[in-house]
């Protein structure tokens, strides 16, 4: 008798949706037009959001609750509620290998505040597997059903400008998605070739990475196999080792990409002390908040 039912519910819904074709076409037509328009629709919608903050924090959330890192990113989160905040946290180079409560706690409470919170996951310079890659993935689900997203770092994998490069990245965005992650950030922290955004490879791609702000035209991508042909929601910029927040730069990143951070920490190859900017809260994200939450038709 279910079977039956369920068999009816499918030719009600196929009928609905012949009914509903014009002359000519099939129902795989229908099902390509619609989404056509989902995509449309989602375009629309990602090309109004406000330029966000992108915050790596790589910091351990010891004593959660009363936590002075995370408890200041919270405040300004609830502070500034127009101006997003995805948060990616790094337990151990990802998830590691058993639950942490106080990370468990860290993401509910971020969530509490309005962050959106992504899961670091590295592909070892692009020497990972690809199964080892989605292995992390399943563990940060298993130890950590509550994240929303994952954030690819693949620093050198990006260089190389082929197809096959392209199609891993894909498949690893692919996986997150049939899991029910979003969104997916792919950090190669370079400047990246067209083909990877072409190909939808990550929901949003870091196309700079470094101490010295990115031009307006290396923002841009405007040349043959950039990124210029797809929008600003695609792109972000993350920064390190600045002294002092620079608002007019920021308002060129502004125009080329919707995530930025900026922090004061410095990145010395040489010194193992000072090669990790992200393990504290930057001292410039007040003024980022401030800086973003401000209407960009008035600079």
């Amino acid at each position: 008798m279910r079977l039956l039912l369920s068999l009816c519910g499918w030719f009600c819904f196929a009928s609905s949706l012949a009914a509903a074709e014009p002359a000519g076409s099939t129902l795989g037509d229908t099902v390509a037009a619609a989404a056509r328009r989902e995509r449309s629709v989602q375009f629309h919608v990602r090309t109004q959001e406000r330029t966000g903050l992108l915050v790596p924090l790589y910091v351990y959330p010891a004593h959660i609750h009363t936590n002075a890192t995370y408890n200041r990113l919270m405040a300004l989160k609830r502070r500034f509620e127009t101006v997003p905040i995805w948060v990616i946290l790094n337990p151990a180079s990802g998830p590691g290998d058993q639950v942490d409560a106080n990370y468990t706690k860290a993401i509910d409470r971020l969530q509490g505040a309005g962050c959106l919170v992504l899961g670091y996951v590295s592909t070892r310079y692009g020497q990972q597997s690809l199964p080892q890659v989605q292995a992390d993935l399943d563990r940060w689900l298993a130890l950590y059903p509550a994240v929303q997203g994952a954030f690819f770092f693949f620093d050198e994998m990006l260089y190389d400008d082929t197809p096959a490069a392209v199609e891993r990245q894909v498949q690893l965005t692919t996986y997150s998605k049939d899991r029910g992650l979003w969104p997916t950030v792919a950090n190669p922290g370079a400047e990246t070739p067209g083909r990877f955004f072409e190909a939808l490879a990550a929901d949003v791609i870091v196309i700079h990475e470094g101490s010295e702000w990115p031009t307006a035209e290396r923002l841009h991508g405007d040349y043959f196999g950039g990124y210029s042909d797809y929008p600003p929601f695609t792109r972000a910029v993350l920064l390190h080792s600045q002294a002092n927040l620079d608002a007019k730069r920021l308002a060129t990143v502004r125009r080329h990409a919707r995530f930025v951070y900026v922090t004061q920490a410095p990145f010395v190859a040489d010194d193992p002390k000072q090669q990790n900017p992200w393990d504290r809260l930057s001292d410039h994200v007040e003024g980022l908040c401030e800086e973003l939450a401000r209407d960009a038709r008035a600079e």
